[in-house]
């Protein structure tokens, strides 16, 4: 009788390829189960990295890591996808993987790899290679298209920081960003009221109680140090509508920094108050 083979069954898309191809978790996990059928497997454990680049380190993949883990001790005989691709676009981490799960071996549904011969090994190192250098191909060119729209003022993405808006310019047809006349006076309110009491929480406290608008201490910082209110992003300081200039934004910056020091030797409850 054939040994049933324990398999691990590994997912991966990223939310751009997603969106571009439609090669989901579950097309993925539909045509793992009908290879593991056919070749007498029996898939033990499903690992699933959703919106995760196969670029990045393998400590930045959590579900690729758990699979390494279960595979050091020994939880499984063979790693199963559908191509390379959806392993790794990196020569240098497919092959520390390798090193911390062996002796367990992989396979994919859709290409045919011999990993016992020389010539085998050579076609699995050229494919990553052309992988790796497609991915950093598409994010040169990712790159040039925002330095572009950073260049000619267009919104990167669809999220603003509060108190703008995105618009369409009549004049170019161009996407831009302005200030939002729903929310203009209330972020003009919120600077000046920072301006003069100097203090993030208290800011955070009065945009609740007077605007009802709820905007966390991490969130009410981030806004603060956001050179877009002076007008400025990614080094063009006409990026976008200003709020204030350039000046009051340092000095912004500047009172910013003037946390409470907190005591290495005593703790007080309301020290950061």
């Amino acid at each position: 009788m054939r040994k049933i083979e324990r398999v691990a069954a590994y997912i991966r898309v990223s939310t751009q390829e997603q969106k571009l191809h439609g090669i989901s978790l579950d097309a993925q996990k539909a045509k793992l189960i009908a290879y593991a059928k056919a070749n007498g497997m029996k898939i033990v454990e499903w690992y699933m990295d959703e919106g995760v680049s196969a670029r990045k380190l393998i400590k930045k993949r959590p579900e690729l890591q758990r699979m390494i883990q279960d595979a050091e001790k020994g939880n499984f005989d063979r790693i199963i996808f559908i191509k390379l691709d959806r392993f790794f676009r990196s020569v240098a981490e497919y092959h520390e993987c390798m090193k911390r799960i062996a002796p367990v071996v992989w396979s994919t549904t859709e290409e045919d790899y011999d990993l016992t011969t020389a010539n085998g090994r050579f076609l699995v190192n050229a494919k990553l290679a052309v992988a790796e250098m497609e991915a950093d191909m598409a994010s040169e060119r990712i790159n040039l298209v925002n330095e572009y729209k950073t260049t000619t003022g267009q919104p990167l993405c669809g999220n603003v920081p509060f108190g703008f808006k995105i618009v369409k310019d009549p004049d170019t047809g161009r996407k831009k960003i302005v200030k939002d006349p729903e929310y203009a006076d209330i972020a003009d309110d919120i600077i000046q009221f920072f301006l003069t009491h100097q203090s993030k929480r208290a800011t955070g406290a009065y945009l609740y109680s007077k605007h009802h608008i709820s905007m966390g201490y991490q969130n009410i910082c981030k806004w603060l140090s956001n050179p877009m209110l002076c007008g400025e992003y990614r080094g063009n300081p006409n990026y976008c509508e200003a709020y204030i200039d350039k000046e009051t934004f340092e000095k912004m910056q500047t009172l910013g920094k003037r946390n409470v020091k907190s005591n290495t030797e005593r703790s007080y409850f309301f020290s950061g108050l």
